[in-house]
């Protein structure tokens, strides 16, 4: 006798498109305070990214209600809160990082100085909007990838490198390309650290039991090899990286490795979204 064993997937393709619409209003709004208030140079880019971010936020969240199956009941995640659910935490956190990206937004095209307060309230939330998806992944049982210590930072790290990437890909002025090689400098080192990352963990897998074998084995040689060695570790870093090192090259090579860059941030997610259920 032979029976059809199949995985019920809590999260699907639209919890991964969450995630990356996500990250990316997070690098977004962390590049815009960077630009407007600590690196007075990036200020041209970094005030078109601020009218981005609740674009983006409002995309993710469009695809969050979509994956609830019921939108019209959202209302009851506001007034059921659950202090150990990350899910709980997830809305209210979504829903104030929305009211002051908006809020900044409009306050910092006023030019109005108070811009810059609502900006700081809102850091915090743009640090935790990648990182809690990694900590709601994390409530999951016996999922080796969920569990990693890893995750929330490769999530953030995640986050700045696709924000970045969709700041070079709006810079359309001829007079943002020194800009654009300067700020690609800056996404190419955060590539190497997300890679450095990705060793370490791997390593860890490596010397962990047999559930940790088996899933590296399956990333580096098995179902999810191409996946995770040509979409995301060469064509979605490795090719980009080096691309945006050499600074003698035209602009649209960097737009072109912005590109390449989302490709490897949206199949990293896709892997430990997904991977991380089936292997």
């Amino acid at each position: 006798m032979e029976f059809d064993i199949f995985v019920q997937m809590a999260f699907d393709w639209k919890y991964v498109v969450y995630q990356f619409v996500a990250a990316i209003s997070s690098g977004l709004y962390i590049f815009s305070v960077f630009g407007n208030y600590w690196k007075d140079e990036f200020r041209p880019l970094a005030k078109s990214s601020s009218l981005l971010v609740p674009v983006f936020v409002a995309i993710a969240m469009l695809f969050l209600l979509i994956d609830l199956g019921r939108p019209l009941r959202v209302w009851r995640l506001f007034i059921n809160f659950r202090p150990k659910s990350a899910i709980s935490w997830g809305v209210w956190l979504l829903g104030i990082f929305f009211v002051l990206s908006v809020l900044y937004a409009y306050l910092l095209r006023k030019g109005d100085k108070r811009a810059k307060t609502v900006a700081y309230a809102g850091l915090p939330f743009a640090f935790l909007v990648p990182t809690y998806s990694a900590i709601v992944l994390a409530q999951s049982p016996e999922k080796v990838l969920y569990h990693s210590a890893l995750l929330p930072w490769l999530y953030l790290t995640g986050g700045l490198i696709a924000g970045l990437a969709v700041v070079i890909l709006i810079s359309v002025r001829k007079q943002d390309g020194e800009l654009v090689k300067k700020l690609g400098k800056y996404v190419a080192w955060l590539v190497v650290l997300e890679l450095a990352m990705l060793l370490g963990e791997v390593i860890v897998l490596f010397n962990g039991g047999a559930g940790e074998v088996k899933t590296v084995k399956a990333l580096l040689v098995g179902q999810y090899s191409f996946l995770f060695w040509v979409l995301e570790i060469i064509i979605g870093a490795a090719i980009p990286a080096t691309l945006y090192f050499i600074q003698k090259v035209p602009k649209i090579i960097h737009h072109g490795a912005s590109v390449l860059l989302l490709i490897g941030i949206f199949t990293m997610r896709y892997i430990v979204v997904i991977g991380g259920q089936l292997i």
